[in-house]
């Protein structure tokens, strides 16, 4: 495990679950995470060249410093196909794990993740760029 990845992978699901919201047709394809920054692949319909970097930097560092508990639990995947699109899950997995921050998201995620929103740090978005027909890659940065 990176360094950092628990404090990236926690930031990835506040900015993914933000994008979700204020564009229900985005889809996460993809995240990577180096010792101090990671990058988001999705893909939407809207041209999110054009999105409020700064709005969405302050949206994500609103949540971190709300000081929300993460949880990690699993459940078993009837109970998770019923909530979650489970497609990237292999079907041979009869519980999921889900990471929750408390009263804000909940997604299945196997990979490391902080206990509490305000150990990530400062998030830095650096720079929102188009990949593909409908695919954008968001590269962002935590510091302390």
């Amino acid at each position: 495990m990176k360094l950092n990845e628990g404090r990236l992978q926690t930031a990835e699901h506040i900015l993914a679950h933000i994008l979700k919201s204020n564009m229900p047709d985005t889809k996460v394809i993809i995240s990577k995470f180096r010792e101090n920054s990671g990058l988001l692949e999705i893909t939407s319909a809207n041209d999110l060249r054009n999105i409020d970097k700064v709005q969405l930097q302050t949206d994500v560092n609103t949540v971190t410093r709300k000081n929300l508990a993460v949880r990690k639990y699993l459940i078993d995947r009837d109970n998770a196909e019923a909530e979650f699109d489970l497609s990237r899950i292999p079907a041979s997995i009869k519980e999921v794990r889900i990471v929750e921050i408390e009263g804000f998201d909940r997604t299945p995620c196997k990979d490391p993740h902080v206990e509490n929103t305000n150990e990530i740090g400062f998030f830095t978005l650096l720079s929102v760029k188009r990949v593909g027909k409908d695919r954008y890659r968001f590269v962002f940065s935590i510091t302390d």
